[in-house]
């Protein structure tokens, strides 16, 4: 019996030892197999964290590279505006022009929407009075416009050029008769009076005013789609350094309407001055320019009340202001439906800074001083 204890025990330490070995193994597998994946994991940490820092440098890259392209107007998917070269969404960047004809009688100061416009029309209406025509093509929502005034020929051929919705309230004889036999719209407050409203701030005539919501209404309601019109040329920026001091005058013959361009050098822009003191918006923004346009062009007093007529089409004498620097060139106009362009005394066609231009009509070389 004693025997059969001992054989049997020493099967049972035979087992035990076999089963403390496959212990053993086990605990030995499973601690290669811990510092397998403790090894895989540290490995790919480093390899993680490399390649976080690989990717946080690439976006911070492309960001920087982003940031400056927008500094410098020239993001690589965005596109100029058609109208003044400023480089936005695609689908932000032909909207329908707006153009409207704004008063610029002293009773009618200071006026709505003039600080917002892309370009600028400034031309004498009658005597030595001087009327501006303001295109807006931004897409922005100005709730007010004005004064609006009455149309005039010239300031339509102006409007044509840009396939234009031409707002306006009356207008001369001449005006009036174009407007009916041409396929350019027009919103005339005389007809459509719904889409202005009159201001108890100033008199009559000076008050009538309306918005872009209102011309974009009226637009919606015909179904209205701009065929288009081409665009300027339009260049970077001259760096500071390179830049020149010139200021531009233009001189109208009344002193209401002496207009003065102050030169920023550091901004770039053209500060507008009219009747000796600063020209600023209803609300308060400043008046200015990237490029100043003076075309030269023969006018001719037609009637009793000094309405003009302006010889638009065709070409004549300019200067072209942009980057403190003002030199002389050409205009050309070929037709009523076309956009006029400004060239060189080489023919060569202008590049323009992106942003808002005025161009300024005069009849004498004597209006205009650059110094």
């Amino acid at each position: 019996m004693y025997s059969d204890i001992k054989k049997r025990y020493k099967k049972i330490e035979s087992k035990l030892r076999c089963l403390s070995a496959q212990k053993k193994a086990i605990l030995l597998l499973l601690i290669l197999a811990f510092v397998s994946l403790v090894s895989f994991g540290i490995y790919s940490a480093v390899n993680w964290n490399k390649n976080s820092g690989d990717n946080t440098e690439l976006i911070k890259n492309e960001q920087e590279e982003k940031n400056t392209a927008i500094k410098d107007n020239t993001p690589g998917d965005y596109v100029r505006r058609r109208i003044d070269g400023v480089y936005i969404e695609p689908e932000n960047a032909n909207n329908y022009p707006i153009a409207v004809m704004i008063d610029n009688d002293p009773n009618a100061r200071l006026q709505s929407g003039l600080a917002h416009a892309q370009v600028v029309y400034e031309a004498k209406a009658e005597s030595g009075i001087t009327r501006f025509m303001a295109i807006f093509a931004n897409g922005s929502e100005l709730e007010e416009i004005g004064p609006i005034r009455s149309a005039r020929p010239y300031f339509v051929d102006w409007a044509r050029g840009y396939d234009s919705l031409y707002v306006h309230v009356g207008g001369s004889p001449e005006a009036l008769s174009i407007l009916k036999n041409i396929s350019m719209l027009n919103l005339n407050e005389f007809y459509q009076g719904n889409y202005f409203w009159r201001s108890n701030s100033k008199i009559a005539p000076h008050n009538v005013y309306s918005s872009i919501e209102n011309a974009k209404k009226y637009l919606d309601k015909l179904n209205a789609d701009n065929d288009g019109y081409e665009s300027w040329k339009f260049k970077d920026e001259a760096k500071e350094e390179e830049r020149s001091e010139q200021n531009v005058e233009i001189n109208f013959s009344i002193n209401d309407f002496l207009v003065n361009w102050e030169y920023d050098k550091e901004n770039n822009n053209y500060i507008r001055y009219m009747a000796g003191a600063q020209h600023k918006d209803a609300d308060g923004s400043e008046i200015i320019a990237k490029n100043i346009v003076i075309m030269k062009m023969k006018s001719e007093v037609l009637d009793a009340e000094f309405r003009r007529k302006m010889y638009n089409i065709g070409e004549g004498k300019a200067w072209y202001c942009f980057d403190g620097k003002c030199e002389t060139g050409k205009w050309k106009k070929e037709n009523s439906d076309t956009r006029e362009k400004i060239y060189d005394d080489n023919g060569n066609e202008i590049g323009f800074n992106a942003g808002t231009t005025w161009i300024e009509v005069v009849q004498y070389d004597g209006e205009v001083s650059t110094n």
